[in-house]
Protein backbone atom coordinates (compact mmCIF):
# COMPACT_ATOMS: atom_id res chain seq x y z
CA UNK A 1 0.00 0.00 0.00
CA UNK A 2 1.38 3.57 -0.82
CA UNK A 3 -1.39 5.76 0.66
CA UNK A 4 0.73 9.15 0.10
CA UNK A 5 1.32 8.14 -3.79
CA UNK A 6 -2.08 9.95 -4.74
CA UNK A 7 -3.59 11.89 -2.24
CA UNK A 8 -5.20 15.25 -2.61
CA UNK A 9 -6.93 17.89 -0.61
CA UNK A 10 -10.77 17.67 -1.33
CA UNK A 11 -12.64 20.73 -1.43
CA UNK A 12 -15.45 19.32 -1.00
CA UNK A 13 -15.31 17.24 1.86
CA UNK A 14 -12.34 19.33 3.15
CA UNK A 15 -9.87 17.22 4.34
CA UNK A 16 -7.00 14.89 2.23
CA UNK A 17 -8.73 11.96 0.50
CA UNK A 18 -7.09 9.49 -2.14
CA UNK A 19 -8.13 9.96 -5.51
CA UNK A 20 -8.29 7.44 -8.40
CA UNK A 21 -8.44 8.28 -11.89
CA UNK A 22 -11.35 5.49 -12.74
CA UNK A 23 -13.65 3.39 -10.53
CA UNK A 24 -11.71 0.32 -11.07
CA UNK A 25 -8.92 1.31 -9.85
CA UNK A 26 -10.34 2.79 -7.10
CA UNK A 27 -12.06 -0.35 -6.93
CA UNK A 28 -8.96 -2.45 -7.69
CA UNK A 29 -7.03 -0.49 -4.47
CA UNK A 30 -9.47 -1.62 -2.31
CA UNK A 31 -9.81 -5.05 -2.69
CA UNK A 32 -5.99 -5.31 -2.74
CA UNK A 33 -5.50 -3.26 0.17
CA UNK A 34 -8.39 -3.63 2.65
CA UNK A 35 -7.13 -6.17 5.06
CA UNK A 36 -3.73 -3.57 5.42
CA UNK A 37 -5.96 -0.36 5.60
CA UNK A 38 -8.40 -2.10 8.50
CA UNK A 39 -5.13 -3.34 10.60
CA UNK A 40 -3.73 0.82 10.81
CA UNK A 41 -7.01 2.41 11.02
CA UNK A 42 -9.67 0.24 12.60
CA UNK A 43 -11.90 0.61 9.23
CA UNK A 44 -11.67 -0.23 5.97
CA UNK A 45 -13.63 1.28 2.77
CA UNK A 46 -16.10 -0.10 1.59
CA UNK A 47 -17.00 1.79 -1.74
CA UNK A 48 -15.90 4.14 -4.12
CA UNK A 49 -17.72 6.99 -5.54
CA UNK A 50 -16.83 9.89 -8.09
CA UNK A 51 -15.90 13.24 -6.52
CA UNK A 52 -17.47 16.26 -8.59
CA UNK A 53 -14.88 18.43 -6.96
CA UNK A 54 -11.83 16.74 -7.58
CA UNK A 55 -13.08 14.85 -11.37
CA UNK A 56 -12.17 11.91 -9.49
CA UNK A 57 -13.01 8.62 -7.80
CA UNK A 58 -12.56 8.66 -3.68
CA UNK A 59 -13.00 5.82 -1.02
CA UNK A 60 -15.22 5.70 2.26
CA UNK A 61 -16.04 3.40 5.09
CA UNK A 62 -19.63 4.52 5.14
CA UNK A 63 -21.96 3.52 3.94
CA UNK A 64 -23.73 4.75 0.43
CA UNK A 65 -27.45 3.42 1.30
CA UNK A 66 -28.40 7.51 2.00
CA UNK A 67 -27.43 9.71 -0.48
CA UNK A 68 -25.54 12.69 0.95
CA UNK A 69 -25.21 15.77 -0.99
CA UNK A 70 -22.30 16.87 -1.52
CA UNK A 71 -21.15 20.82 -0.61
CA UNK A 72 -20.63 21.63 -4.24
CA UNK A 73 -24.35 20.39 -5.02
CA UNK A 74 -25.83 22.83 -1.78
CA UNK A 75 -23.68 25.95 -2.96
CA UNK A 76 -24.80 25.22 -6.75
CA UNK A 77 -28.32 24.93 -5.50
CA UNK A 78 -28.05 28.00 -3.66
CA UNK A 79 -27.00 29.58 -6.69
CA UNK A 80 -29.91 28.83 -8.45
CA UNK A 81 -32.39 29.78 -5.89
CA UNK A 82 -30.59 33.29 -5.71
CA UNK A 83 -30.69 33.62 -9.07
CA UNK A 84 -34.25 32.57 -9.48
CA UNK A 85 -34.90 35.09 -7.09
CA UNK A 86 -33.38 37.99 -8.63
CA UNK A 87 -34.95 37.21 -11.86
CA UNK A 88 -38.00 37.68 -9.68
CA UNK A 89 -37.21 40.62 -8.37
CA UNK A 90 -36.45 41.58 -11.41
CA UNK A 91 -39.54 40.94 -13.56
CA UNK A 92 -41.60 42.30 -10.04
CA UNK A 93 -40.02 45.46 -10.27
CA UNK A 94 -40.38 46.21 -14.03
CA UNK A 95 -44.10 45.45 -13.73
CA UNK A 96 -44.13 48.45 -10.54
CA UNK A 97 -42.19 50.33 -13.16
CA UNK A 98 -44.75 49.90 -16.08
CA UNK A 99 -47.54 50.87 -13.57
CA UNK A 100 -45.96 53.97 -12.36
CA UNK A 101 -45.51 54.70 -15.83
CA UNK A 102 -49.21 54.38 -16.65
CA UNK A 103 -50.30 56.22 -13.43
CA UNK A 104 -48.10 58.93 -14.38
CA UNK A 105 -49.55 59.14 -17.76
CA UNK A 106 -53.07 59.22 -15.95
CA UNK A 107 -52.40 62.04 -13.98
CA UNK A 108 -50.58 64.30 -17.07
CA UNK A 109 -53.37 63.64 -19.12
CA UNK A 110 -55.80 64.81 -15.97
CA UNK A 111 -53.42 67.95 -15.89
CA UNK A 112 -53.55 68.72 -19.13
CA UNK A 113 -56.99 68.25 -20.07
CA UNK A 114 -57.85 70.63 -16.54
CA UNK A 115 -55.62 73.37 -17.96
CA UNK A 116 -57.26 73.61 -21.40
CA UNK A 117 -60.87 73.75 -19.75
CA UNK A 118 -58.82 76.43 -17.22
CA UNK A 119 -58.10 78.74 -20.49
CA UNK A 120 -61.42 78.93 -21.46
CA UNK A 121 -63.01 79.24 -17.93
CA UNK A 122 -63.11 82.23 -15.11
CA UNK A 123 -65.09 82.07 -11.63
CA UNK A 124 -65.24 79.36 -8.71
CA UNK A 125 -64.90 76.22 -11.05
CA UNK A 126 -61.58 78.20 -12.24
CA UNK A 127 -60.42 78.13 -8.55
CA UNK A 128 -61.16 74.08 -8.24
CA UNK A 129 -59.73 72.90 -11.02
CA UNK A 130 -56.57 75.34 -10.60
CA UNK A 131 -56.14 73.80 -6.88
CA UNK A 132 -56.24 69.83 -8.63
CA UNK A 133 -54.09 70.81 -11.31
CA UNK A 134 -51.50 72.39 -8.53
CA UNK A 135 -51.97 69.11 -6.09
CA UNK A 136 -51.61 66.99 -9.72
CA UNK A 137 -48.64 68.60 -10.77
CA UNK A 138 -47.11 68.10 -7.23
CA UNK A 139 -48.48 63.96 -7.60
CA UNK A 140 -46.81 63.89 -10.86
CA UNK A 141 -43.15 65.30 -9.21
CA UNK A 142 -43.25 62.98 -6.47
CA UNK A 143 -43.64 59.91 -8.79
CA UNK A 144 -40.32 58.74 -9.67
CA UNK A 145 -40.99 57.45 -13.05
CA UNK A 146 -40.43 58.81 -16.31
CA UNK A 147 -41.51 57.75 -20.09
CA UNK A 148 -40.21 59.45 -23.20
CA UNK A 149 -41.01 62.81 -23.38
CA UNK A 150 -42.73 62.53 -19.81
CA UNK A 151 -40.43 65.55 -18.61
CA UNK A 152 -40.93 67.74 -21.75
CA UNK A 153 -44.95 67.48 -20.96
CA UNK A 154 -43.99 67.90 -16.93
CA UNK A 155 -42.32 71.52 -17.72
CA UNK A 156 -45.17 72.45 -20.32
CA UNK A 157 -47.99 71.94 -17.34
CA UNK A 158 -45.58 73.94 -15.14
CA UNK A 159 -45.38 76.61 -17.53
CA UNK A 160 -49.11 76.68 -18.19
CA UNK A 161 -50.01 77.19 -14.64
CA UNK A 162 -47.78 79.80 -13.76
CA UNK A 163 -49.53 81.69 -16.88
CA UNK A 164 -52.88 80.81 -15.65
CA UNK A 165 -51.96 81.46 -11.74
CA UNK A 166 -51.11 85.08 -12.85
CA UNK A 167 -54.07 85.18 -15.25
CA UNK A 168 -56.02 84.09 -12.09
CA UNK A 169 -54.53 86.34 -9.57
CA UNK A 170 -55.32 89.42 -12.53
CA UNK A 171 -59.36 88.17 -12.70
CA UNK A 172 -59.68 88.32 -8.79
CA UNK A 173 -57.97 91.67 -8.65
CA UNK A 174 -60.08 92.99 -11.41
CA UNK A 175 -62.92 91.69 -9.75
CA UNK A 176 -62.30 93.34 -6.56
Amino acid sequence: MKPFKNKVFCYDCGRQKMLFETEVKAQTFMRFNNEEIESVNGYAPIRSYFCNVCCGWHLTSKMGEAYISPKTEKILEEYETAKRLKAERKALKLVQEKEKKEILLKIICIAENNIKIMEFSSGSKYAALFDETVTLLEKIKSIKANFKGSNQRKRQIEIKLSLLAEKFRNSRESLM
